[in-house]
């Protein structure tokens, strides 16, 4: 995914940033340079190339600028800037000293909005709604919209709007302007999971006839050593709740911290015969969920990365196992309860 906007530069002079997120190979970061230069051509304007989750390594990054810097004029070379952000979070320190203070912070809003997934508003909202039910579940205090705001990466009027999606009877407002949820309704529930279910996600099927079972691809992926993909689904919900009234994982449901750009090429670690099929006719055998939120709240034990268990809940709920859905909530809400309790 990429986009541009136009803009006024620290100086005044005619500022263009292109926005990619999932940048994979150095021929695509050569290309966008390149066409850069070209259109810097004859005007006094600048370029800045914000790069989200890209694939390419600090080194191999340097060496392109490096490069590239090397076959232009210098006039372009200076006017042509690329940065990588792993997170949102470094976009205030990427757009300082390239955009006008007083741009500074829309821009870096309508950023984030856009480059958070095909409907940004909705997948926005879903996560600060993930933050402050986190909170409620683990027993944590009231917070501030503020660091809401900074911790989800949306815009404080997509804060809001999160918020006021909760009956106001079911939230805790302080007189220092922090908020906390009282209680979360089945009805709330229901309109969250669904929403966050819209996410896309990526399915394989076993072409070989002999498929590994899901706990075996789970040792797999451990032997791989990846922090950013975390197990999720079945698997992910009986880890956080043993007695979970299910028997056996009808698929690995697997989440990526990242877009649905990312890199799947280590699927095929996993099992040679795992093919990619998205019809939803097909029986998946793994089912990969995407999540490009700041933090990941990935748990790690015994060297095995496991999925939020609210993340869980959603791909129960994806998957249509309403009585496992219904039975993680209540083990949910009864821990947040004793967790309340003075």
């Amino acid at each position: 995914m990429s986009f541009t906007v136009e803009v006024a530069g620290s100086k005044g002079q005619p500022l263009t940033i292109d926005v990619s997120v999932g940048m994979r190979t150095a021929r695509d970061l050569r290309s966008l340079m390149l066409d850069a230069a070209y259109a810097l051509k004859g005007n006094s304007g600048t370029f800045l190339a914000l790069l989200f989750k890209c694939g390419l390594t600090p080194d191999r990054l340097a060496k392109e600028l490096s490069e590239f810097n090397g076959v232009v004029q210098p006039e372009f070379a200076d006017r042509v800037q690329v940065k990588a952000i792993s997170h949102p979070k470094e976009l205030g320190a990427a757009l300082h000293g390239v955009v006008k203070e007083d741009l500074q912070q829309e821009l870096q809003n309508r950023i984030i909005e856009a480059s958070t997934g095909g409907s940004p508003t909705s997948s926005s909202r879903e996560v600060v709604l993930f933050l402050i039910l986190r909170r409620w579940l683990l027993g944590l205090g009231p917070i501030k919209t503020a660091e809401l705001a900074a911790q989800s990466g949306a815009s404080a009027p997509t804060v809001s709007a999160a918020i006021k999606t909760v009956p106001e009877q079911d939230v805790v407002r302080t007189r220092d302007r922090k908020i906390a949820l009282k209680r979360f309704s089945n009805d709330s529930w229901q309109k969250w999971l669904s929403k966050s279910a819209e996410v896309p996600t990526v399915r394989y099927v076993d072409r070989s006839g002999s498929p590994r079972s899901p706990e075996k691809l789970v040792k797999k992926l451990l032997a791989l050593g990846r922090n950013d993909v975390a197990v999720g689904g079945v698997l992910g919900a009986t880890h956080h709740y043993p007695a979970i009234d299910i028997t056996g994982a009808p698929r690995l449901d697997i989440l990526i911290h990242g877009t649905h750009h990312a890199d799947l090429s280590f699927i095929e670690q996993l099992d040679p015969g795992l093919e990619r099929d998205d019809s939803p006719e097909g029986h998946a055998l793994v089912v990969v969920h995407f999540t490009n939120r700041c933090e990941s709240y990935f748990e790690v034990q015994n060297g095995l990365v496991w999925a939020d268990a609210l993340d869980c809940l959603v791909h129960l709920w994806k998957a249509g196992l309403t009585h496992q859905v219904e039975d993680l909530i209540t083990h949910l809400t009864r821990q947040a309860k004793q967790s309340q309790q003075p």
